[in-house]
């Protein structure tokens, strides 16, 4: 009977293992297919198919100990107006930045129509000269479905979802301008 009981319960584990990563990959999917779709839809907006609205920033300063850097901020959001005034939505955002020699890449996509955060993509060169890339996948309740990871680990989940929100608060704030 023990030996019964114990055979069910892995085969039960194994089952919801089983689920749990089939889940995974359909949130991949899912996200891998929003991605696409976020691009294609700057691809068209880029062009004259489509309104563009997006917002660019550029920074440069110096850092004591690592000298000077530069940081490209890119926005692509969704613009809707009311008689409140506009509102943006961020649905996909680029950062690109350098400290001392080594060159950092990010990119943040997010549902539209709920901010939620969907997909993180982080590369940097390492002292050795090879690049580090990191793929983070966000199911629909805003919860870690699936890591990529290509060299090392380099954040922590609470820290990316935080940098990520406050990313997506931020650009709304920078652009909305009084006129």
């Amino acid at each position: 009977m023990k030996k019964f009981l114990f055979a069910v319960s892995v085969l039960l584990l194994s089952l919801g293992a089983s689920a749990l990563a089939q889940d995974n990959a359909s949130v991949v999917k899912s996200v891998r297919a929003a991605y696409a779709a976020a691009k294609e839809k700057i691809k068209m907006a880029d062009g004259e198919m489509a309104p563009r609205n997006d917002a660019v920033a550029t920074l440069h300063y110096n850092v004591p100990a690592t000298g000077p850097r530069t940081t490209v901020a890119h926005c692509y959001f969704d613009l809707d107006t009311d008689e409140d005034g506009a509102h943006y939505y961020p649905y996909f955002i680029t950062l690109k930045y350098n400290v001392t020699v080594r060159d950092f890449y990010e990119e943040y996509l997010y549902d539209p129509e709920s901010g939620r955060l969907l997909f993180v993509f982080l590369q940097q060169d390492t002292f050795e000269g090879t690049k580090n890339e990191e793929r983070y996948y966000y199911d629909d309740l805003g919860h870690l479905a699936a890591v990529n990871i290509t060299g090392e680990r380099t954040v922590e989940d609470a820290a990316l979802v935080s940098h990520a929100e406050a990313l997506r608060m931020i650009i709304p704030k920078f652009l909305d301008f009084p006129y």
